[in-house]
């Protein structure tokens, strides 16, 4: 299965959304590095990119046909030249984002691939 990493600001916005869960496509597989309410720091983003020996585990893997909060990416335009460099490093396919996206879209634009959530999983309150 090949690997995506989706980097940007990151959180779960429940407030005033018909749906806040998304279910993961057939061979699709979603991994995220924090838990619900917790900051992924520039600093650990870039190892995991980097694929540094230091870099972060996933705390969550969610496969196909499972429910996945379906999060909201922000563009992060003054990290972008530090993820491409640690994703050079690496090796790693990134992606980053010019405008708010949902995870359900990157499920949808990268089917059957591994999607790395690079990013918070701050709850949003308003």
């Amino acid at each position: 299965m090949a690997d995506i990493y989706v980097c940007g600001h990151g959180g779960w916005g429940t407030v005033g959304r018909s749906t806040v869960f998304t279910t993961v496509p057939a061979g699709t597989e979603v991994l995220f590095y924090k838990e619900i309410g917790e900051f992924l720091y520039v600093r650990e983003a870039e190892h995991i990119l980097s694929r540094s020996g230091n870099a972060l585990r996933p705390v969550r893997e969610i496969g196909a046909f499972r429910q996945c909060p379906d999060m909201t990416l922000y563009p992060a335009r003054e990290f972008w030249n530090n993820f491409g460099a640690s994703a050079k490093t690496g090796g790693t396919n990134w992606h980053v984002v010019a405008a708010e996206t949902n995870l359900s879209f990157f499920m949808r634009r990268y089917p059957g691939m591994r999607i790395h959530w690079i990013a918070c999983s701050v709850r949003e309150l308003g």
